[in-house]
């Protein structure tokens, strides 16, 4: 009796934990809407969000009431708060996505959220956000998503090479004015500077090529957030790339990450001219640009202007720099990064590109992150030139347009190694670890369009496929105990157990579930029934030889256990190699078979033996029928289970 026990706790506690890990997904959510201060037309012009708008679109039939009818605010007066939070059940990320980009310029996409359920809070310790994410999403063929159509700015990227390759050409063109120069070496130096300036000639070919290198970047990207199943197409005709997303929980952050040409930039700094800069008449603007950045949702257009205006009225010419902000934390504790000073940097001498791989690390000197990188031949041969020639200057390191440290060049570094150091926490120092190992966009992109897509599959095609699926799972289940009687019963209890526990799983991995990945749960259903089948088979061929009842459990059970083993790991290896040598919809389907399979194996063997030992010994039942004309007699006192 204590190893019945013992079962039922195992059994129960996995059923209970299952279904609390899927709670998050039928218990009744809550989703926070937060209200714009102001936008931005694309002219820059500042159109302010009044309270009287904000009123009517709590009241209006088209507004808050047309996604959440039944709801109300829970703030006491979500008007002067400019947030109103509202309680509904089934409301996905999707939904939520949807309903920012109905109202772009009232609805604020970055802080608007679905609140955290009280179990993923829980279970925030499986996450580096203390989040966990319990929320079962379907992919875009199931049930939409966000279309985003980025178009590729090619003017800002030869700017970029300009900037770039400038200081070099110059340098070039002067050593040519060496009446010294062999002509050998001036013939090399002429074709230095028509390899260059073949990077300025952008042919139909060469957009395609670097299209082609953004959407392998945009890939990578989505893969390391966990975003499952997009779909990323080119369209060549206008240079444009489509970014088809399942259900996101922060569309506005993705958004941001997809299309960030951010990288690590090393640039040296002109000290005459930030000494200019760094004076209680410039200081003042620092102030100005704190408050700005201190806002949650900075005003990019403003601090744009502030600093042309400094550029001005500084009289900085091409030649002495461009203007950049030194970022740090501050020395009272406070965790945001702040600008506290001007840098004034030349052109870009190394950056990311140069770079072949890079890992954070804990700085053995303080307690922040640190990033150690790993040059590529010819970046670090760069590295040892600029080192060599700088000693005694400050080479600022960035990270995209943030001065994040200037350390004085002391000597030549050589070998290819170096450190990026600067008041990193581990996830900055990740991110800009990831961003250098998965290079960053070769091209800036534009957003033109933004809009919520419907399930690619088609609703009239998704709801056939859905009562199709649900008509088979029946069909079996009727059948089981019809054939099986109260040994049915047992079959299609333990099968649903089975798809409680795999739903579960899925969702603690967050899986992104397609139909294929559908596909894989319902062979799932019919490798459980198989196992089933062939227990049932065993136990009634020991019956009709006059067996004892729990003889005949034994025998079916033990008898069956390598057959059902064989065919299941065999089953596994291939969903294993699916996942390996296929992509996308493959690797949903592989991933649902392989768990599925290992859920079968478990409650096929293990929770179906134990239904039968509950029956015989814990309840002490001297019938239980398993099959037309068949029945477990009377329990034989000696052969207990």
């Amino acid at each position: 009796m204590s190893k019945l026990i013992g079962k039922t706790i195992i059994v129960l506690g996995i059923l209970i934990i299952s279904f609390i890990l899927l709670l998050p997904n039928y218990d009744i959510r809550k989703i926070e809407i937060h209200f714009l201060e102001y936008y931005r037309t694309e002219d820059g012009q500042k159109i302010v969000i009044t309270e009287e708008q904000i009123k009517n679109f709590l009241e209006s039939e088209n507004g808050l009431k047309g996604f959440f009818p039944q709801s109300k605010c829970l703030e006491s007066d979500p008007v002067k708060e400019r947030k109103c939070t509202v309680e509904q059940r089934f409301f996905t990320p999707t939904k939520l996505n949807e309903f920012t980009q109905r109202f772009p310029n009232l609805v604020d996409n970055r802080k608007t959220k679905i609140l955290p359920h009280r179990v993923e809070k829980f279970l925030g310790f499986f996450s580096q956000s203390g989040v966990k994410k319990l929320s079962l999403k379907l992919g875009l063929d199931l049930q939409g998503g966000m279309r985003v159509i980025f178009r590729a700015d090619y003017d800002a990227y030869l700017q970029h090479l300009k900037d770039k390759y400038q200081p070099i050409l110059e340098e070039l063109e002067q050593k040519l004015k060496n009446e010294k120069l062999s002509a050998q070496e001036k013939e090399e130096i002429e074709n230095r500077i028509k390899n260059i300036n073949r990077n300025f000639e952008l042919s139909e070919t060469k957009k395609l090529e670097l299209l082609e290198e953004a959407r392998s970047i945009i890939e990578k990207r989505l893969s390391n957030q966990n975003l499952t199943e997009p779909e990323i197409r080119i369209q060549p005709s206008s240079y444009s790339i489509n970014v088809d997303l399942p259900g996101v929980a922060n569309s506005a952050e993705v958004l941001e990450i997809i299309k960030s040409t951010v990288t690590v930039e090393y640039r040296l700094v002109n000290d005459e001219a930030t000494n200019r800069l760094n004076t209680p008449e410039f200081l003042s603007y620092i102030k100005k640009l704190q408050e700005i950045y201190r806002e949650e949702r900075p005003d990019f257009y403003e601090a744009k202007k502030i600093l042309e205006e400094i550029q001005n009225k500084a009289n900085l010419s091409e030649k002495d720099g461009k203007i950049f902000l030194y970022w740090r934390k501050s020395r009272t504790g406070q965790v945001k990064y702040l600008p506290y000073e001007f840098r004034v940097l030349g052109p870009v001498v190394l950056d990311g590109s140069d770079m072949a791989d890079a890992r954070e690390a804990i700085n053995p000197n303080s307690t922040w992150y640190q990033i150690n990188f790993v040059l590529t031949a010819e970046g670090a041969e760069k590295f040892a030139k600029i080192t060599r020639e700088n000693i005694g200057k400050r080479l600022a390191i960035l990270w995209g347009d943030q001065v994040v440290s200037d350390p004085v060049i002391q000597g030549p570094i050589v070998g290819g190694n170096g450190v990026i150091t600067g008041q990193f926490d581990l996830k900055d120092a990740r991110e800009i670890a990831n961003v250098i190992r998965e290079g960053a966009l070769p091209l800036p992109l534009e957003i033109i369009s933004v809009s919520y897509i419907g399930p690619t599959l088609g609703l009239q095609s998704i709801k056939t496929g859905v009562y199709a699926v649900i008509l088979g799972f029946l069909l079996v289940n009727i059948i089981m105990i019809l054939y099986y009687q109260v040994a049915g019963i047992i079959a299609v209890m333990v099968l649903f157990y089975n798809l409680v526990l795999l739903s579960a799983l899925l969702t603690l991995l967050e899986f992104t579930l397609t139909l294929p990945g559908f596909a894989g749960l319902i062979l799932t259903v019919g490798m459980a029934v198989d196992a089933n089948v062939i227990i049932y088979e065993r136990m009634r061929e020991e019956l009709r030889m006059g067996k004892s009842t729990a003889f005949s459990v034994n025998a079916g059970f033990e008898d069956s256990f390598w057959t059902i083993l064989d065919a299941n790991i065999t089953t596994i290896i291939s969903a294993v190699i699916l996942y390996y040598t296929g992509d996308g919809p493959i690797q949903g389907f592989a991933i649902t078979l392989f768990f599925g399979l290992l859920t079968s194996i478990y409650t096929s063997l293990y929770v179906s033996k134990y239904l039968f030992e509950l029956l015989i010994d814990g309840l002490k039942l001297k019938k239980i029928w398993i099959g037309k004309g068949i029945t477990f007699g009377e329990k034989n006192e000696d052969n207990k289970i």
